[in-house]
């Protein structure tokens, strides 16, 4: 945590060199690498049954602050990949990044919705051609990003008087209107 501007700043450069992206339909993708937080897991379970049902391999990557708190197996995903990080530089181990290299997808979803270090880099990391999101700061390396109406941006204020109307932040609805947004754009440019 003490040398997290050294992830932040290996990021900066990873976005600068960032490389030819396309668009990668629903239909056309083979493998998508799925990024939450442990806390969401359960709210996303039938949206990888959705996945799964496409012919679609899922590998979930769960940020998890203690290691029982994840299951061991989730019916339409192999492999299960718990984020282990160096804790002075708030990023994910050399170990873990080969193992999430060799998992790696053609589309990243990253449905967290809280800010994450570990996770912010394994976004910009991935090797995925389409990247979808929610923007979490102006640096982001999505080409599709989901805004949500539960969710804060970094100019509001915390005490705003509008912030108690609305409502939470859930995972499985991110993930839900991602989906969605995705097959709804990979079926209008098929029809053209």
């Amino acid at each position: 945590m003490w040398f997290s501007f050294v992830t932040r700043w290996a990021m900066t450069r990873q976005l600068a060199k960032r490389r030819d992206t396309r668009f990668r339909s629903f239909e056309e993708t083979e493998r998508v690498v799925l990024l939450v937080q442990d806390k969401d897991l359960s709210s996303i379970l039938p949206a990888i049954q959705e996945l799964a049902g496409g012919g679609i391999k899922v590998t979930l990557v769960v940020e998890a602050k203690h290691k029982n708190s994840v299951p061991a197996t989730v019916q339409g995903c192999y492999p299960i990949l718990v984020s282990r990080t160096y804790w002075l530089l708030n990023r994910p181990t050399k170990e873990f990044l080969q193992s999430f290299d060799h998992y790696d997808g053609d589309v990243l979803l990253d449905v967290s919705t809280t800010g994450s270090l570990p996770l912010a880099y394994l976004a910009v990391h991935s090797k995925a051609l389409f990247k979808i999101g929610l923007p979490k700061s102006e640096k982001n390396p999505f080409q599709l990003q989901i805004l949500m109406p539960g969710a804060a941006s970094d100019k509001e204020e915390a005490g705003a008087a509008n912030s108690a109307s609305k409502p939470a932040l859930n995972a499985g609805e991110l993930l839900h209107n991602a989906l969605f947004y995705w097959k709804k754009i990979g079926a209008k440019e098929n029809n053209l």
